[in-house]
C-alpha cells in the first residue's frame, strides 16, 4: 500500500457525505460523492511531488476549502 491511500479524506463539509481522492492528469483533487463540491487541483511534476500534491488537496477538503456549483454559491 503506498503513501497516498492511507491519506484521511473527511466527510463533505457541506453535505457530510464521503469524500473521494482522484488523480488525473498530473494532480490530485478531492470530490463529493453526493453534492459534487470539489477542490482546487493541486499539481505535480514529478513522481516526487506526488504524496505531497495528494496530501495538499486532502488538507484542502479536510479545512473546508471547497468549490460548489449549486446556484447562489
Amino acid at each position: 500500500m503506498d503513501g497516498i491511500e492511507s491519506i484521511e479524506i473527511h466527510d463533505c463539509p457541506l453535505c457530510g457525505s464521503a469524500g473521494l481522492l482522484e488523480e488525473e492528469d498530473g494532480g490530485f483533487y478531492v470530490v463529493c460523492c453526493d453534492c459534487g463540491s470539489y477542490t482546487g487541483t493541486v499539481g505535480y511534476k514529478e513522481q516526487s511531488g506526488r504524496q505531497e500534491a495528494a496530501e495538499r488537496a486532502a488538507m484542502l477538503w479536510n479545512t473546508g476549502k471547497v468549490i460548489n456549483s449549486a446556484p447562489g454559491e
